[in-house]
């Protein structure tokens, strides 16, 4: 039985993960920054607290789950809401976003990779953003979250580098435009749509395709 570790499950994408994979046989690891959120109780759920930002919360995780083997670790958490404007810019809020969009992963990997590196199928997946893209930026604005997500991306990159002796694929992938509270009721995709995207895209990942960045139909991404 397959097992993923997902961060971010107190609604959206990150709960997408959870929901659907439970459906599929998974056992599911899903990590809540508020466990009022948690999911419904369910065979092969297990929740936990995490706030991606508090390593003193991923320690308490991981001496729950031990040397237990994760297949798929999936860092979703994010802040993906930055109205801010040059001349009212909150900067306490953009290391916020920071913390959490760029630091939050690699505190995620620091912990579990030994975790990974002892399933079978030993894969790491980045939730990024297309406005992470520095050639693919046109339109300006939001500035500390497309940094905290271009930055995201150059850390994947590196860890794709690192990982790679140890048979580890690390992947970033951008869900799309989805249906969620931090995107638009406009937006194209339901979570579910985007959710079953990615997932197509991750169990067809091959060693080879390691550090790369794509869209959640599996289209590579300019960097």
């Amino acid at each position: 039985m397959p097992r993923i570790l997902i961060t971010g499950c107190d609604e959206g994408i990150g709960r997408g993960f959870a929901t659907t994979c439970l459906a599929d046989g998974w056992e599911v690891l899903a990590t809540y920054r508020d466990v009022a959120n948690k999911l419904p109780e369910a065979p092969r759920l297990t929740d936990f607290q995490l706030d991606v930002t508090e390593i003193a919360q991923f320690k308490k995780v991981k001496a729950v789950i031990g040397d237990l083997p994760i297949d798929l670790l999936v860092s979703n958490a994010a802040i993906a809401h930055d109205p801010m404007v040059l001349g009212s810019l909150d900067f306490d809020f953009g290391r916020r976003i920071l913390d959490t969009n760029t630091l939050g992963p690699l505190r995620l990997v620091e912990t579990f990779v030994d975790n990974v590196a002892a399933s079978e199928q030993r894969k790491i997946v980045m939730i990024t953003s297309r406005m992470g893209s520095i050639a693919a930026n046109i339109s300006g604005g939001h500035y500390v979250y497309r940094a905290s997500k271009a930055g995201l991306n150059a850390m994947a990159r590196s860890l794709a580098i690192d990982l790679f002796k140890r048979g580890i694929i690390v992947t970033m992938l951008h869900p799309g435009g989805v249906r969620t509270r931090g995107g638009s009721e406009k937006a194209p995709l339901t979570v579910e749509q985007s959710v079953q995207g990615m997932r197509d895209v991750i169990d067809r990942l091959g060693l080879h395709e390691t550090g790369q960045y794509y869209s959640y139909s599996g289209m590579p991404l300019a960097w």
